[in-house]
């Protein structure tokens, strides 16, 4: 197989971010600055079903546990996404994993059978899996919401609570919760408002009005206007490459939207920007919270 690292100059105006995008290859870590690509290549080998980075760290959801890296990237100048290390998050391995978040007091997965736990991460110094419910089938796990087969969830520190809808596909769970199932977009305002019909598939929001989804239409933004996704319009928005987009998440003031093909896109303000990875079978995008300049 061909390398995965490619090094750009880009400026550090902007300082760095992390985005990463869970492959069947693998892990695949890119440094971005703005909108400027630089160098990618493979954090993790084998097949990555699901990630989520934060200020806690990065997770990831393997076929035989859920691994997890902490290394403060501020430590060391030379440091990159793709030169993290992982390890289990707990001394017993969680078994196959379809979806992971950073919970409350720390790290939620779910398997293949709808059953999600977390690792109290906060109050216990040896911490294990704790299982926290079941759904007939997680998809997706952002901030303190589930996404599932049979509706939303939120999180709680030690069980989760079905708060409505049905056949959820993705979720956002900053500022204002977006779900985006088979019936449609929706808002959470006086309840869960509709905000664009057919099916969706995916949705990733900064948690300040700004958002974009993948819908019958193929991706679109939340236009201008008011502080609230659940008010204003939403428009096309169209990728400089042909290929459909899997997933769409923001972090660090930028947006990533990963492609089916493997090919990454972020936008910073001004217009997208793109490169082909050279992976398949991706799942999902995940940007990191970023480094500010020295």
């Amino acid at each position: 197989m061909q390398t995965l690292t490619e090094k750009r100059v880009f400026g550090t105006k902007f300082g760095t971010t992390e985005v990463f995008v869970a492959s069947e290859t693998g892990l695949i870590g890119v440094t971005v600055s703005a909108d400027q690509i630089g160098e990618f290549g493979l954090a993790h080998r084998g097949p990555v079903h699901a990630v989520a980075v934060e200020d806690r760290g990065v997770l990831l959801g393997t076929d035989e546990d859920v691994l997890h890296s902490e290394r403060d990237q501020e430590s060391d100048d030379t440091a990159t996404a793709q030169s993290r290390t992982f390890s289990s998050v707990t001394a017993e391995p969680f078994g196959q994993c379809v979806a992971v978040g950073w919970g409350p007091t720390g790290p939620v997965a779910a398997d293949d059978d709808g059953r999600v736990a977390g690792v109290d991460r906060e109050h216990d110094t040896d911490p294990d899996w704790t299982t926290l419910g079941e759904t007939e089938g997680v998809r997706a796990v952002d901030g303190e919401l589930i996404a599932a087969a049979d509706g939303v969830y939120r999180l709680s520190d030690a069980e989760i609570h079905h708060v409505g809808l049905d056949n959820v596909r993705d979720v956002a769970g900053h500022g204002t919760p977006l779900a985006a199932t088979a019936d449609g977009l929706f808002g959470l305002g006086n309840g869960w408002l509709p905000l664009q019909d057919g099916a969706f598939d995916c949705v990733g929001s900064d948690g300040h009005g700004h958002a974009h989804a993948v819908g019958p239409a193929g991706l679109v933004r939340r236009a201008g206007g008011a502080d609230s996704v659940v008010d204003g319009s939403w428009e096309s928005d169209e990728l400089p490459v042909g290929s459909p987009v899997v997933d769409v998440d923001y972090g660090s003031g930028i947006v990533a939207a990963i492609t089916a093909d493997g090919t990454l896109c972020v936008e910073a303000g001004d217009g997208w920007r793109h490169q082909l990875l050279g992976v398949q079978k991706v799942s999902e995008v995940a940007v990191g919270p970023g480094q500010p300049d020295e």
